[in-house]
């Protein structure tokens, strides 16, 4: 579970019953009223596959 906000750092955040369309959790922080994700404040945010498919076309590309 993401342990902060990537807006406001607050560390209470609930769960959304809803994931993304790739399947990661979503997340509303409390306090700010943002929804984020697992990937959110990553260089994985805005790709459209899984974050474990990338890493392994990354490993194996040479």
């Amino acid at each position: 579970m993401s342990d902060a906000c990537p807006k406001c750092q607050s560390t209470e955040v609930s769960l959304l019953k809803r994931p993304t369309s790739l399947g990661y959790q979503r997340f509303r922080c409390k306090r700010c009223r943002c929804t984020f994700n697992e990937r959110s404040d990553t260089v994985f945010n805005f790709l459209e596959y899984p974050t474990d498919l990338v890493l392994m076309v990354a490993l194996l590309h040479k």
